[in-house]
């Protein structure tokens, strides 16, 4: 009789606790709007690059921590340095929490250089960055011209994307504070096809390239393939101790600010962001889901295979970091938009 107590007992604390679970569930409404549902994840580039392999690793994993688990589709919107995918989330994507992704943070200094842009990086709701990118300026070391002594010197010839990311405008800016002779070729896709060209010979270097890209190329850097120009950062990498950054070129204080404004992208790195207007309890639902992310050892390790090095910051703290950017003295920016026209 007692062993049937008790298990009648446990029968009914198991039942019990099965409806608990299934009350709080009932509860949280950020949980019932997302499930079942389907969530786009924008990826502001190409395919094959970090951007876009770091992208779907996020939007594997991301889904298993937001309450309600959707599914997340990732879509490739590339277009014009993901000026494209920005302008889509920010006008065109529903403010709802059901579609989000990632872009490249020159979409930040694009605002500053147009104020025309139609996003405003401020009201993003921005969910955390992954980590900062370390990105360089690299040449083919087997071109006649593959130094910055030789760029400022002689032309040469460096790939770009569109005339809004830094694969042109630090070029172009560099021309005009350090003397350089580069000469950008624009209109590629992505960055694979860029580093493509440059081995094939059909540029001898490329403008901005993320690293974690280029040593993906082990025989380049095993056999001194190719060579690094530039940092573009505020501060030189510990991988390239020896390289510097485009900050060092500078000769006066608002050339430096300058270059400063052009190298604090890679601060902002590799992030998440969502339209503006999303409800708060779904906005802070998908940021403690992107910091739980980045914790998940499995996550971390599928990370490294794919050259990414996770140091994560919060969607507060971005926030904060975007309208510092953003907030740049006017003598600075007025000078950044003047060194960064094209030129042809």
């Amino acid at each position: 009789m007692n062993g049937k107590i008790a298990l009648a007992g446990l029968t009914l604390i198991g039942a019990l606790a099965s409806w608990l679970a299934a009350a709080q569930s009932t509860a949280d409404p950020v949980a019932n709007f997302y499930r079942g549902k389907t969530v786009s994840f924008i990826i502001g580039s190409g395919e094959a690059g970090v951007y876009d392999l770091g992208g779907r690793l996020m939007a594997r994993y991301l889904a298993r921590y937001i309450p309600g688990h959707p599914t997340l589709v990732p879509q490739n919107m590339p277009g014009a340095s993901s000026v494209r995918a920005a302008s889509y989330i920010y006008n065109v994507a529903p403010r709802d929490g059901t579609t989000f992704g990632t872009a490249q943070p020159t979409i930040i200094l694009n605002k500053l250089l147009d104020p025309t842009a139609t996003y405003e990086p401020a009201k993003y709701t921005w969910i955390g960055r992954l980590q900062p990118m370390a990105l360089v300026g690299v040449a083919w070391a087997t071109a006649p011209d593959h130094t910055m002594i030789d760029a400022k010197e002689r032309k040469l010839i460096v790939s770009a994307s569109g005339a809004s990311g830094t694969s042109a405008i630090v070029p172009w800016a560099l021309n005009r504070i350090a003397g350089t002779h580069f000469q950008v070729v624009t209109g590629y896709q992505s960055l694979v096809p860029q580093l493509l060209a440059m081995e094939r010979g059909e540029v001898e270097g490329v403008g901005s390239a993320s690293l974690s890209d280029v040593l993906k190329h082990q025989d380049w850097i095993k056999n001194d393939k190719v060579n690094f120009l530039y940092t573009i950062a505020t501060k030189r990498s510990s991988q390239l101790p020896n390289i510097p950054t485009i900050v060092e070129f500078a000769q006066t204080d608002l050339h430096r600010a300058v270059l400063r404004l052009l190298g604090s992208v890679s601060d902002i790195g590799f992030t998440i962001m969502a339209p503006p207007g999303i409800p708060p309890d779904r906005a802070a639902s998908l940021r403690r889901a992107f910091l739980d992310m980045v914790k998940n050892p499995d996550f971390l390790a599928e990370a490294a295979k794919i050259g990414l090095d996770p140091e994560p910051q919060s969607g507060e703290d971005l926030q904060n970091v975007v309208a510092d950017m953003l907030g740049a003295p006017a003598e600075a920016v007025a000078k950044l938009r003047a060194v960064t026209q094209p030129q042809h």
